[in-house]
Formats: structure tokens, C-alpha cells, sequence
């Protein structure tokens, strides 16, 4: 009998340590939190690979005056962009031409859907 009210004192002992713990960080576990700034990380690193492969284009508009047809064409004429044209999830950029001088940069974002509402979007 002594034995079963240990047991049940330590247990709820245990119970009240968890929810203080809880309390404390918000209700998210430290992997939650790591796998947010994880996520939070990717679609920094996908920025900035849109911004660089924008200013690629811009200073090929420098030189010749008209954005490319699509990236294909850019591959050709740059091959060394191969590799700027991933979002940090590994998915190929859609590039838009909205001008002779004007596009837009889409990676389809976290869920690898475009035309939903994490996409990012960058126009130049």
C-alpha cells in the first residue's frame, strides 16, 4: 500500500514537471523549435539563390537588353548558372518573362505546390 502511494505522488510529481516544462517553451519541444528555424533556414537560403540568379539575369540584360525567353535559354548562354536555378528544397525555379526587361522569380516554397500561399515570389 505504501509502495502504490509512492507510485501515484511520483507520478503526479512527473505530470506537474512536464506541464511546467511546457509552459515554459511555449508549448513546442526543442526538435519542434529546431525544425521551424530548420524550415525558417530554407526559405532564407531560397532568397537569396533567387536574388543572386536575378542579379545574373539583370547584368545579362546590361549586356544584350532583353531578359531571357526562359531558363533554358539562360543555361545555354551562362552554363555555369546551372546550379542557381534549385530552391533550397531542390525544385526548379519558375521563371516568368513580364517584359523585355521585367520577370519574376517563384519557388513553389515548403510544400512544393505553386499557385499556393507559401510560395515565394520575387519580381525584378
Amino acid at each position: 500500500m505504501k509502495v502504490r502511494g509512492f507510485l501515484i505522488v511520483l507520478m503526479m510529481a512527473l505530470v506537474i514537471v512536464y506541464f511546467i516544462y511546457f509552459a515554459k517553451t511555449g508549448g513546442k519541444s526543442n526538435i519542434r523549435t529546431m525544425v521551424d528555424q530548420y524550415a525558417g533556414a530554407k526559405i532564407d537560403l531560397t532568397k537569396v539563390n533567387m536574388e543572386q540568379l536575378g542579379r545574373i539575369i539583370l547584368s545579362r540584360l546590361g549586356g544584350e537588353g532583353q531578359a531571357p525567353a526562359d531558363l533554358a535559354e539562360l543555361q545555354r548562354s551562362q552554363p555555369g548558372v546551372a546550379a542557381g536555378v534549385f530552391d533550397a528544397w531542390g525544385r526548379m525555379l519558375k521563371y516568368e518573362r513580364l517584359s523585355d526587361s521585367g520577370f519574376r522569380l517563384t519557388s513553389a516554397g515548403p510544400d512544393g505546390a505553386f499557385g499556393t500561399a507559401d510560395d515565394i515570389v520575387k519580381e525584378f
